[in-house]
């Protein structure tokens, strides 16, 4: 006999089906169909996201197993969703990336192979500074033997046909924010968030200099660009098959060989010793990188985490309807983006406030 709550979870089953269904166009629907995933009651959703900005699930249908991701209007204006296909195109090659197989002609939908993970690495998720402290407990024995394997997996790559230098990142990033900042004095973004907004943007933009000179170490550490994928948190790393697979490409691009492991070293749990082989793994005869590296390392660091901060205070803005569509026209017009919006960005899977309690969470590890 069913009871009350086997009914309520029935019904809330039922609920998600139809809910994502109606989200979906006929052309998404009709391929999960043909991949085996129909949304109906055969089919279990399981929600995936645990980042911030796109929303993922996984679909089951007896031996089926299918990865849908939709894509934030927000984290689509500042990322080029092509170069994205093309680069997770590149990684699928080499065996770094789980199979893409449908992406939708707006970009906006993603199928993806589901791959059944040994264990969560995500367990290893921290926010280090650019020194972190001394630390030896070891949460994952040979994590960094696998993270070594995953970096000089990626750099061999080919060179993405989207370069983006440090140097341009932080000014599109900077451009970008800076008009944002000026549209509040023409209404743009609502009384209750104009002042927090406002607020942290005055913080970052007295950072200017200090960013300048992490960017002139950089760029003096620097002999040729590389595949970089720019965001290698625990979150976008899979085990399986004894090694670590990638997914979420949508900042990847061809950039500067310490990005990578910056954001390594910057988002996992290790220990002090193991930090430190994994540096010297890495940068022991890289041919893209002179005897300065080393010292950049903590520069590269503190970078992430600026660029986290602006990536903070840009998804702030495009979240609950803040910026008015002719803001959102002027902006386009001064910075390239990928779409326009004037309305709230309902895909968005958190609020404006958690993102700017991002930005201050971010912000408090370069200081």
């Amino acid at each position: 006999m069913s009871t009350g709550s086997d009914l309520s979870a029935h019904q809330a089953d039922v609920d998600r089906h139809e809910s994502l269904r109606a989200r979906l166009p006929e052309a998404v629907n009709a391929r999960l169909a043909e991949l085996g995933c129909p949304l109906d009651e055969r089919t279990q959703i399981q929600v995936l996201s645990r980042g911030l900005s796109n929303q993922n699930y996984h679909l089951t249908n007896a031996d089926n197993q299918l990865v849908l991701r939709v894509n934030s209007q927000a984290s689509s204006q500042i990322s080029a969703r092509d170069h994205e296909v093309a680069n997770w195109r590149m990684a699928e090659q080499q065996g770094i990336a789980p199979e893409l197989v449908y992406v939708s002609p707006d970009n906006r939908f993603y199928l993806s192979r589901f791959i059944d993970t040994e264990e969560d690495w995500s367990r290893l998720m921290t926010a280090n500074p650019a020194h972190p402290l001394q630390d030896e407990c070891v949460t994952r024995p040979g994590a960094e033997v696998l993270l070594l394997d995953l970096l000089k997996g990626l750099g061999h790559l080919p060179l993405p046909e989207n370069p983006i230098s440090v140097t341009e990142q932080w000014l599109r990033y900077y451009r970008q924010l800076a008009q944002i900042a000026e549209s509040l004095d023409t209404g743009g973004m609502p009384a209750s968030y104009l002042e927090p907004w406002h607020k942290r943007w005055l913080a970052l933009k007295a950072h200017q200099g200090r960013v300048e000179a992490v960017l002139e170490q950089l760029n003096a550490c620097e002999l040729a660009p590389q595949y970089s994928h720019r965001d290698l948190n625990p979150h976008n790393l899979l085990v399986s098959q004894g090694k670590l697979w990638c997914i979420d490409y949508e900042y990847a691009c061809s950039s500067h060989p310490l990005v990578d492991l910056a954001s390594v070293l910057a988002t996992h749990r290790l220990s002090t010793e193991q930090r430190h082989r994994l540096i010297l793994g890495y940068l022991n005869e890289h041919p893209k990188l002179n005897d300065k590296a080393l010292a950049a390392i903590p520069c590269a660091m503190a970078l992430y985490w600026y660029f986290a901060a602006c990536w903070a205070l840009l998804m702030a803005s495009q979240g609950e309807g803040l910026l008015k569509p002719t803001v959102q026209s002027t902006v386009q017009q001064t910075v390239p983006l990928h779409q326009v919006q004037g309305e709230s960005d309902a895909s968005l899977p958190h609020s404006v406030s958690d993102y700017l309690q991002c930005f201050d969470d971010f912000m408090v590890l370069i200081a």
